[in-house]
């Protein structure tokens, strides 16, 4: 009995610590994010959007917790751990689409998924777990004049 009790303690303790960790990146990375995107140039953020991955880069990528927001010329996301950014222009944009999946991975929840192309010159996916999903894919839409 006392050992399920100690398990339990040190499991909330645990998970308490990360809390605190994940809020005070969040806080940082969002002061960062300020700093190059003002809140008057920024049209929808998202302060934490769950990255599913680039499809460049493989299906064995870890999800990522960061800071997605759309500006008048481009998405930008800011992961909180690792530190990774992704730059995509309105302009390269392909199409939006909200899949329940992407690279095998799932929540159970739609996904805003984004086709784009690549700076070298073909074509890549990026998808994120978003709240206020249809709003962030018509606002994309019609920023990207995809409609």
């Amino acid at each position: 009995m006392n050992t399920a009790i100690n398990f339990i303690a040190a499991s909330m303790f645990l998970i308490m610590g990360l809390v605190f960790l994940v809020r005070k990146l969040n806080k940082s990375a969002m002061e960062e994010v300020s700093a190059k995107y003002p809140e008057h140039s920024r049209i929808l953020t998202s302060p934490m959007a769950n990255l599913f991955g680039l499809k460049s880069s493989g299906m064995k990528q870890i999800r990522g917790n960061g800071i997605l927001l759309l500006t008048s010329s481009q998405l930008y996301f800011r992961m909180l751990l690792p530190k990774k950014e992704i730059l995509v222009p309105l302009r390269s944009i392909i199409s939006v689409e909200t899949p329940r999946s992407f690279l095998g991975k799932t929540k159970g929840k739609k996904l805003l998924k984004i086709d784009f192309r690549s700076d070298a010159g073909g074509t890549d996916s990026v998808a994120w777990l978003v709240d206020n999903l249809e709003k962030w894919a018509e606002t994309i839409r019609g920023s990207a004049k995809l409609n």
